[in-house]
């Protein structure tokens, strides 16, 4: 009986006593993938309580498979003396399990890592996603230690045996691994049958005067972008050309609200707050046009989930978000004019022009094309390390 460890910084969501989990990308279907390589999976990460009206908007975790390790955050300067109490936690799980999965960049995986490595666990990585890009689009403190996390993350990468990158191309070269590795997407699409492109096609041609733009991110930090299409809405309506905007994401909606009241567009644009995974799906049909404005990404889930409903995408020059969409529809990154300039110059053959191009790559994300990619990788791995 293996027993499986998965490792990130969360949080994943709880009700008071902690006897019933939630979760977006914390799900069920992730319990599930994970059993692959035991019938027991922990997560191992921080925890947040929500309210039973905040858990509405989020997945049940149900799966017998799964259980929880809680880990203290010790990230922030008042919570460091905590540390040596998540190390211990951590090092105990590491010790108690026979397959480690990470999924970085990751405080709590870091850790994990050497450890693990330490003592020859056998360790899979996920790499998900850019630590440089995301703190020095942070704050200023990200700034200050952006470089010396990029080159952490580099190191353990350089070391690991195992790697899954979630894009092709552009986080294999900022992290390359001596080790082996695919490059595999952690999306989920299912449902692609040509009624959803028909069904976009006919709502781009019957598409009402002002258009709604959506995006679906993580709300509660400044990397994400949405402030930009905030800003870039406002000047727009200054010239009295109209957009609504509808965000959707999980997080503290403070940030966001503020700056909706500071440009005077609360009229335009609505802070959504997070939906379980089978409500975005409407969410996006429900949408002219998808923009992704975040100034880091690895591969964008939303934007490939977007592309399987046949929305026209626009998108930031960064992390995945080329290797996706057409060359005419980015844009670069934090660049609020350049968003301005190809919302005025939105044609209904542009839109149409990249649904179809859109729905169509999507089908390189297919659960059952990434399914047996993945697995075939999975199993290497089990080999390599004499588990099967």
């Amino acid at each position: 009986m293996k027993k499986v460890l998965f490792v990130h910084d969360g949080p994943i969501y709880t009700n008071a006593d902690q006897s019933i989990f939630y979760g977006v990308h914390y799900n069920d279907i992730l319990v599930e993938r994970y059993s692959y390589f035991g019938n027991k999976v922990s997560f191992m990460m921080r925890s947040a309580a929500v309210s039973i009206q905040q858990a509405k908007n989020y997945s049940v975790i149900q799966h017998p498979a799964f259980s929880f390790i809680e880990v203290p955050n010790f990230k922030s300067i008042g919570a460091y003396f905590k540390k040596s109490e998540a190390v211990n936690i951590i090092k105990k799980a590491v010790d108690e399990h026979d397959v480690i999965i990470l999924r970085l960049p990751s405080a709590i995986g870091a850790i994990a890592f050497d450890y693990a490595t330490s003592i020859n666990k056998p360790v899979l990585i996920e790499k998900v996603a850019c630590v440089y890009d995301a703190l020095w689009n942070y704050d200023w403190r990200g700034k200050l230690i952006a470089n010396q996390k990029m080159k952490k993350y580099q190191s353990i990468l350089q070391k690991a045996s195992h790697t899954i990158y979630v894009t092709d191309h552009f986080l294999q070269s900022r992290y390359p691994t001596k080790g082996k590795s695919i490059g595999c997407s952690d999306v989920i699409v299912n449902d692609l049958d040509v009624s959803i492109l028909n069904n976009r096609e006919l709502k781009i041609k019957n598409a009402p005067q002002i258009l709604t733009l959506g995006t679906v991110a993580a709300i509660d930090v400044p990397y994400k972008g949405q402030a930009d299409v905030i800003k870039a809405i406002a000047i727009l309506k200054r010239e009295n050309i109209l957009f609504h905007y509808k965000i959707v994401g999980q997080g503290d909606a403070g940030r966001l609200t503020k700056i909706i009241d500071n440009y005077s567009v609360a009229d335009l644009v609505e802070v959504v707050g997070p939906l379980q995974q089978e409500k975005v799906f409407e969410f996006l049909d429900g949408i002219d046009l998808y923009i992704q404005p975040s100034r880091t990404e690895g591969m964008p889930r939303a934007i490939i989930e977007a592309m399987s409903r046949a929305c026209p995408v626009l998108g930031s020059d960064v992390g995945g978000i080329p290797e996706l969409i057409s060359e005419n529809a980015f844009f670069e990154a934090g660049n609020v004019t350049e968003i301005v300039a190809m919302l005025k110059s939105l044609k209904q053959e542009n839109l149409a022009q990249w649904a179809k191009e859109n729905f169509l790559k999507s089908k390189n994300f297919k659960k059952e094309t990434l399914d047996i990619k993945r697995e075939k990788f999975y199993k290497t791995f089990l080999q390599d390390f004499y588990l099967e």
